[in-house]
């Protein structure tokens, strides 16, 4: 009797085990869940699948879209979004839209609003949210007859439908579930009006977790068994974020932030635009250059390509970035500007145009030290994250910092957030099996960021 029962134990086990093989060697159902990252200047869609992130390229083929959209003055109902945008505005008439994401959620404060819209293609009005109850800043253009306004978390909507329809493309079915990354100084208020844009693009928030978390996931520090204290270094195309995170037993504690919120990348190609303007009325001071929108469009453009030439590096360590400033670029001016020809920058005249920058983007870093009493040499990981990291000069400046560590930059830095997002998605969906603490318990807790 007794073998009998050892017999059918055996049995059982082996179907067991037989069956977990088979399990194993079907292919794994498509993805119910995606993590995105929807920045002020460029937004990301990535997802975990047969057993790697995966960040999904939109329809212009690139891993990143703009969150910009473009509305025609003809036709308000003929938007475009991310890559088309700034094409389109080139070419017709119509309103720009972008940095959204600086505006979502928050309290209309006329002061503030009034300096910060200097200069913006369209208006900051107040309008009452219907979810929040509060008097928030709402962008308003004209389009069509008259004019039209959207909140915040509507222009975000439509870029988060924009990565929503390319990761759907990609993975053959629709995909209803998403994670969210938000920086740690948001309050409730922006935190829920950033699930309402993803809400409105048709997504099903399963969570919402801070950016520098999603980053610290991304270069896979929630693997780590010991304790750690990591400096998130977020600089992308209009704001800089300096977090430090501190890990225990896969936990991640927010421990002080910081950031400037008009420092990025867009703040480096408009030093360098004046700084080009200014040779060019040397030169030919009879011209009213800004008042001539194709040419300032030309050199915006310019400015840009400069800014990442200068700046680019051949890998991950910046050794490209000798301190050499002797080296120079020759500028690619306009038709109506070609008697100023030709027009040449060296990297000295950029670094100098740029030194009162940089200085600013090693000011969060001393705060959030400061505020913990910690120094250098305690934080174990310096993650960089933000396409604007990729600038050489901010690697070296931070690698100067603390001393020569060199600052962690294995995944792109444009994608990171994205990354952790969905590593974030696949832990919820129970595709990637591992263990990590409930990090949205932290967007509970109010963290101070100065700014």
């Amino acid at each position: 009797m007794e073998t009998s029962s050892e017999i059918a134990v055996f049995v059982g086990l082996l179907c067991i085990l037989l069956a977990a093989a088979i399990q194993h060697m079907l292919p794994q159902p498509p993805p119910t869940a995606v993590g995105v990252d929807l920045g002020t200047t460029f937004s990301c869609v990535a997802v975990f699948e047969e057993g790697e992130i995966f960040v999904i390229p939109n329809d212009a083929g690139m891993s990143i879209t703009p969150s910009v959209i473009f509305v025609p003055d003809a036709n308000s109902s003929d938007v475009i979004v991310g890559d088309g945008a700034h094409p389109a505005a080139a070419k017709r008439k119509g309103t720009l839209l972008y940095d959204a994401k600086r505006y979502i959620g928050k309290r209309y404060n006329s002061e503030r609003l009034l300096s910060e819209s200097a200069g913006l293609p369209f208006e900051l009005v107040p309008r009452i949210s219907e979810q929040r109850g509060q008097l928030e800043a709402h962008l308003q253009l004209r389009a069509g007859s008259g004019p039209m306004s959207l909140a915040p978390e509507e222009v975000g909507s439509l870029v988060i439908r924009q990565l929503k329809g390319a990761a759907e493309r990609h993975v053959g079915r629709p995909i209803e579930n998403v994670v969210l990354a938000v920086p740690v100084g948001f309050s409730t208020a922006q935190i829920n009006a950033t699930r309402q844009a993803a809400q409105l693009a048709g997504f099903n928030v399963m969570r919402m977790i801070h950016e520098p978390t999603a980053a610290a996931m991304a270069y896979g520090l929630h693997n780590h068994a010991q304790s750690l204290t990591v400096m998130v270094y977020d600089m992308g195309g209009g704001t800089l974020d300096v977090s430090l995170l501190n890990l225990n037993n896969g936990i991640f504690e927010v421990m002080a932030a910081a950031g400037d919120n008009r420092l990025g990348g867009q703040d480096f190609s408009a030093v360098l635009l004046e700084h080009l303007l200014g040779q060019l009325h040397a030169r030919l001071p009879h011209l009213a250059i800004r008042d001539d929108g194709d040419s300032m469009r030309v050199l915006r453009e310019e400015a840009e390509r400069l800014k990442i030439e200068m700046n680019d590096e051949c890998d991950c360590s910046g050794v490209f970035y000798d301190g050499d400033v002797s080296s120079t670029l020759e500028v690619q001016l306009p038709p109506a500007l070609s008697a100023a020809s030709p027009l040449t920058i060296s990297r000295a005249d950029y670094e100098q145009a740029t030194a009162a920058l940089l200085e600013r983007g090693l000011a969060p870093v001393r705060h959030v030290l400061e505020r913990v009493q910690m120094s250098v040499a305690e934080v174990d990981e310096i993650v960089l994250v933000g396409g604007s990291t990729r600038m050489a000069r901010v690697r070296s400046m931070l690698r100067d910092h603390f001393n020569g560590a060199e600052p962690n930059c294995m995944v792109s830095p444009e994608e990171a957030v994205a990354h952790g997002t969905a590593i974030q998605a696949a832990i919820l969906t129970d595709r990637k099996k591992i263990t990590v603490g409930a990090t949205e318990a932290a967007l509970h807790h109010h963290i101070d960021v100065e700014r």
